[in-house]
Parts: C-alpha cells; structure tokens; sequence
C-alpha cells in the first residue's frame, strides 16, 4: 500500500526550487538521488515485542556440553526461544519456531494481529515496539521506538540487552553458547547475519537500497534492489529485498515478519535540522531521516516454518546447527511501483 509519506515525497520533488542549481553550497538539493526510495524495514504485531517470543526473559537454567549455566534477567546476552507443540505448551525434538503455535498458547493474553496498515501510517506498528519488560534496564531509555525490528546489536549504547531487543545476527555470529532453543534435547547453533556482514543495516534497523541499478535482482550485497528489467512491458519498478541464513533464523525466533516498510529520505526534516546533502550511508550515528513511502501488512507470518519428517523447517540446504553461511532459506519481497 503506498502511504501519504510517497505523495509528500512527490510534492517535495516538484516544488524543488531550479534556482538552487546555482548556489554551491545547496544545489546538491536537486539531486534525483534524494527522492528515490532509500531504506526498507521488517516488523510484527507491536505486543509480539513485549516479552513474546525471543524478547522473554526466562527463568530457567539449561545444560549443554558446559557445566550448568545460570540465567539472569537478561539471560546473560543469551537468545532464548521456548517451543511450543500446537499450542499445547509440549516441548518438541527438532528445531523449527512454530509462531502459530506461540500464538495459540498464549492467546488469553496475546493478540498476536497487526495494525491494519493506513495510508495515513508514518511507521509500521502505530503502538510501542519498545519491550516494557526490561525497564529497569539500565539503558533503557536509550533504546528507539520506530515500530519496526531495531538492529541494536551493533550499538555500544543498547547492546547488552539485545538477547530482548532483537532482532538481527551479527556480523562475527551468535556462537552456540549464545542462541538456545528451548526443546528435548536442547538445540544451540552459530547465527550470522549477511546483513550485518555487509554493513546494510544500521543501528535502528534500516536496510539501506542499493546505490546502483542493476540489470538482474540477484546481487544484495549492496542491500535491497531496484530494479525495471523484468516489468518494462508493464511500466512498474520492483524493490526487492532478500532475508536469508542466520537473519532469517533469528526474526523467525523474535516472531517473525508481518510487515515490510518501504522509505525514502525525509529531506524537510533534515534540512529543518541543518543537514544538507549529500547524505551519506553510517551503520551507526546514521544521520539520514525516514520517511515510510509504502508498506505491506499480512496476518500471515512471512517466515513461518515447521518441522517435516524429522528435519527442521528451515534446514533446507542450510543446517540449523551452522547458520554461519549465507545460503539456504531466502524469504524474496517485491514492491511493484507503477
């Protein structure tokens, strides 16, 4: 759905004064590249972030090939995913995260259902994404509230609490004494993010667009694609953005994606704030503003998974046990601009 934010984007690049060519220091104003979309973000139902999911603290110890570990409010910067079988509250054997099954259990307690997206909406979820469970976090303060999944894992500021924040791997992997799902046995394993590998996400959990078009949307290593080659008869545009491997793995831990947001720059605001262009790309202390131009809402999981015939439902050429690759299950979304 496009929002208000795309017409405003448009009214912004038509009423651009010309005369601004000829002034050094503001002519950088006039660049098309400031009204191109510029950043893609994923979410889920605002109360999946308040202790659902990945973001509970737990109070249960674990055992693994090390002696016995004790947890704390945090878990100790560990991930922790309770599984549940059908909503029954039994623990199962393999390893897939079966939101459904999360949602069902706690149903009394959980609306586990989005926003209903508005052309009037400037985020993804209109209520809070910030988890009132660990408020007595020492930090907490520090940490955003922009309705969507944050990248807090490499921010100093906000880090340590990250097993609850979420929601995207590491660049260096969570090593497998740092992501446990809680099921018979005990399954852990290495999480890396392609993400942040690639220095594509920053700090508040904006996946920058590829600077270049290409002819073929199949290199992300630039981040999300723009791409014309394949809809030219039709007029549209496509963006087209991959979640794969170890990030893949853990949003479908902190629950999943049910919405995909679609931004270009807020010039206005920047240059209301005394920013003028260009604005270049940072993973953290990014300097560049927002604007959610479209999005797109399910009450359908995009990484929803499960089990088959005693293999993990994301273990399809990638084994949940070495998550540090970048291969195996890809989730592709496509915006048709026309």
């Amino acid at each position: 759905m496009i929002t208000q934010g795309f017409g405003e984007t448009l009214t912004d690049a038509l009423t651009a004064n010309p005369a601004l060519a000829d002034l050094p220091s503001a002519s950088a104003i006039l660049d098309t590249s400031n009204y191109t979309f510029q950043a893609v973000t994923f979410g889920k139902d605002a109360q999946g972030f308040q202790g659902f999911h990945a973001h509970r603290a737990t109070t249960r110890a674990y055992v693994d090939e090390n002696p016995l570990l004790g947890v704390s409010s945090y878990d100790s910067g560990r991930v922790f995913i309770d599984n549940y079988f059908q909503g029954k509250g039994l623990l199962i054997s393999l390893s897939s995260y079966v939101t459904t099954s999360v949602y069902t259990f706690y149903s009394a307690t959980y609306n586990s259902v989005p926003n209903d997206p508005s052309p009037l909406d400037t985020r993804l979820e209109r209520g809070s994404t910030k988890n009132s469970t660990i408020s007595d976090y020492y930090n907490y303060s520090a940490i955003p509230d922009l309705g969507h999944y944050l990248n807090p894992i490499i921010d100093p500021a906000v880090s340590s609490a990250y097993s609850k924040i979420g929601s995207y791997a590491p660049a260096s992997g969570l090593g497998p004494s740092s992501y446990y799902f809680f099921t018979v046995p005990p399954f852990y394993g290495n999480l890396s993010g392609y993400f942040n590998r690639n220095e594509l996400l920053d700090s508040h959990g904006y996946l920058t667009v590829s600077p270049s078009s290409v002819e073929d949307a199949v290199d992300f290593s630039k981040g999300a694609v723009m791409t014309s080659s394949f809809l030219v008869s039709s007029g549209k545009v496509a963006l087209d953005t991959v979640v794969s491997g170890g990030d893949a793995a853990i949003l479908a831990a902190f629950g999943g994606i049910k919405h995909v947001g679609v931004y270009c720059l807020d010039l206005k605001e920047m240059l209301a704030s005394g920013l003028l262009p260009p604005y270049g790309w940072a993973t953290l202390n990014n300097t560049r503003k927002y604007r959610l131009v479209a999005k797109v809402t399910s009450l359908f999981d995009f990484l929803f998974h499960r089990d088959w015939s005693g293999n993990s439902g994301f273990e399809q050429g990638l084994n949940l046990g070495s998550l540090s690759t970048n291969g195996g299950p890809r989730v592709s979304i496509i915006f048709d601009f026309k």
